[in-house]
C-alpha cells in the first residue's frame, strides 16, 4: 500500500509540475519542492558487546522530503493555501511512515490582513519553537535530535486547528488539535500556543503545549524559550526545554547552547552542546555535536558529521528516549549493564529543488 500511494504522490506531483508551466494563472500558484539527502554513517557501541555499525542512511543535514504547496489570490489580501509534504528515506526509496503518506504536513488554510487560519496535520507551536532556538535547528544530526523525539509530544499534530498572526517583528501562535472521541472532548486532545520575534541581530522564542492521551492522562507537557544573537559571521544560540508527564514522575530539563558560524560564503561550521539533566529517576545525557558543510550551490552541498553522548545508568531509565543505549535489567527492575557512550561520524551529500 506504502509503495502504491508513493507512487500515486509522484504522478501528482508531476501533474502539478506541468500545471504550474500554464499561462494565465497569474493569481494562482502551485510549486513542487523537495530535498534529498543521504550519507554513510558509522557509529559506536549499537549492542552491549560494543559492536559498532556502518550504514547508507538518510542524512543529518536535512529530512529528505518531497512536497506540493499552492496559493491562490482571493482578493482583498486574502489568499487560499496548502501545504502536503512527505518524508521520504531516498536509501530504501520507502515512505519514511508506511502508514501516512503525507507524514510531515497536510494542511489547508487561509490567510489575510486577520493573520493566518489552518487545519489539518501540521507541526506543532513547541517544535517550530525549539528549531528556532538550537543551532542545528531544521537540521536533522541523529544524537542531538533526541529533544524533539522525546519531548516534543508529536513533532505534527493530526486533525489541529491553528491561527497565527505577526505584527511588529513578533508572531504569535495558539493550536489545538481534536481528540475525536465521541462524548469526550479531553481525551486525545492537544493544545498548545508560542510567541517568537525575530530581527537581523535578535531572534525570542517560546512556547507550552500539552498533549492527552486516550485515557485522558497528560502524556506530554513541555515549555522552552531561548534565542540567539547574530554577531556577524557567528550566530549565538542558548535554550531550555522542561518537560514532564502524568504518566511517570520522571521530569527532564535540556539545558542547549551553541552557533553557527559562517567561515565563508558557501563554509559553514554548526557546534553544539545539549544537557539532559533527568529528575525523580535520576539521570542525565550529555550530547556534543558538530558539522561542517560546503555548498556548491544554492541547492547543493557536502558535509562530514560527528557527533559524541555520554550517559549514566539512571538515564537508561528515560521512558521517553527514542535514541535508546543498549541496556539490561536485573531481576529487580535495576540495570545492570548499559553502554555509556556513543561516537557517530557522518558523510554526506543533500540536494534541494
Amino acid at each position: 500500500m506504502a509503495k502504491n500511494s508513493f507512487k500515486l504522490a509522484l504522478r501528482l506531483a508531476v501533474i502539478v509540475a506541468c500545471w504550474t508551466n500554464q499561462e494565465g494563472r497569474a493569481q494562482s500558484s502551485i510549486h513542487l519542492y523537495g530535498t534529498v539527502d543521504l550519507g554513510v554513517r558509522y557509529s559506536t557501541n549499537q549492542t552491549l558487546s560494543g559492536s559498532n555499525l556502518v550504514e547508507l542512511t538518510p542524512g543529518a543535514s536535512a529530512t529528505s522530503k518531497l512536497g506540493i504547496n499552492g496559493r491562490e489570490d482571493l482578493g482583498k489580501g486574502t489568499a487560499a493555501i496548502f501545504t502536503l509534504e512527505s518524508a521520504l528515506n531516498p536509501d530504501t526509496g520507502e515512505l519514511e511512515d508506511a502508514s501516512v503518506l503525507f507524514s510531515k504536513q497536510s494542511w489547508l488554510g487561509i490567510e489575510g490582513p486577520f493573520g493566518q487560519v489552518t487545519v489539518g496535520r501540521q507541526y506543532t507551536p513547541l517544535y517550530n519553537a525549539e528549531w528556532a532556538i538550537e543551532p542545528f535547528g531544521l537540521v536533522n544530526p541523529y544524537e542531538s535530535s533526541f529533544i524533539y523525539g522525546n519531548y516534543g509530544g508529536g513533532t505534527n499534530w493530526d486533525n489541529s486547528l491553528m491561527y497565527s498572526a505577526t505584527a511588529g517583528g513578533f508572531t504569535g501562535v495558539l493550536m489545538t488539535a481534536l481528540g475525536e472521541k465521541a462524548g469526550d472532548t479531553q481525551a486525545g486532545r492537544s493544545w498548545g500556543a508560542s510567541l517568537a520575534y525575530a530581527d537581523e541581530l535578535l531572534t525570542f522564542n517560546t512556547a507550552y503545549q500539552r498533549a492527552h492521551n486516550d485515557q485522558r492522562y497528560v502524556a506530554s507537557e513541555a515549555w522552552n524559550i531561548g534565542g540567539s544573537v547574530y554577531l556577524k559571521p557567528i550566530r549565538l544560540f542558548l535554550g531550555y526545554l522542561h518537560h514532564q508527564s502524568e504518566l511517570t514522575s520522571q521530569k527532564n530539563e535540556v539545558y542547549h547552547t551553541g552557533f553557527i558560524y559562517d567561515i565563508e560564503p558557501n563554509l559553514e561550521l554548526i557546534g553544539g552542546y545539549y544537557h539532559d539533566k533527568q529528575r525523580a529517576v535520576d539521570g542525565k545525557k550529555q550530547t556534543v555535536s558538530a558539522m561542517l558543510t560546503y555548498r556548491f550551490s544554492e541547492r547543493t552541498a557536502v558535509y562530514v558529521q560527528t557527533d559524541y553522548s555520554k550517559i549514566d545508568a539512571g538515564y537508561s531509565l528515560n521512558i521517553f528516549d527514542s535514541m535508546k543505549f543498549p541496556a539490561s535489567q536485573n531481576s529487580d527492575g535495576e540495570i545492570s549493564t548499559f553502554a555509556p557512550s556513543r561516537t557517530s561520524f557522518m558523510m554526506g551529500i543533500r540536494h534541494n529543488f
